[in-house]
């Protein structure tokens, strides 16, 4: 009994150390940035999700269009989605999310494409497989911080 309740400690210190090990590495790096004026693909693996490439459906959703954007707002949108800017100019915008526990380090980037009047998105892992639709789940709030962000600043302009 005492072998056995030793090599499960063992097993679970060992997947714990690996854990941390990959938070590590994984705050080592950059967003991939734009490659010939898009967002980069997904790899695939299960750990990123993007609006630039529809024919690959086990990574895509829809990109945010919008009648007029300021890069403020998406600015306020990252940082209160819990973000960390790090890129920004006139059609690219680079964020970084760390997870509490392990520390993972996530990457968001979004591309204003201003003739089409969309923000394409991607988020993605560093390091592991699988991110267990944490990178989705990133995205869906990150566009519902930007409404709720567009919609605060358009009712403030009405009630001035």
């Amino acid at each position: 009994m005492k072998i056995i309740l030793i090599i499960l400690i063992s097993l679970i210190i060992a997947a714990l150390t690996y854990f941390f090990y990959l938070g590590y590495k994984s705050q080592t790096g950059k967003a991939t940035g734009l490659v010939d004026s898009k967002l980069s693909a997904c790899s695939k693996k299960p750990n990123c999700v993007c609006t630039e490439y529809p024919d690959d459906p086990s990574h895509f959703i829809e990109a945010i269009q919008y009648q007029s954007i300021n890069i403020g707002n998406i600015i306020d949108a990252i940082e209160s989605t819990g973000g960390v800017l790090t890129d920004s100019n006139n059609d690219y915008i680079a964020a970084t999310y760390t997870s509490r526990i392990f520390k993972y380090v996530d990457d968001l980037e979004i591309r204003i494409d201003a003739e089409k009047k969309l923000l394409h998105l991607r988020s993605a892992s560093r390091v592991g497989h699988s991110d267990m639709g944490a990178n989705l789940k990133r995205l869906e709030n990150f566009k519902r911080a930007l409404e709720q962000i567009i919609d605060g600043k358009k009712l403030n302009k009405n009630n001035n």
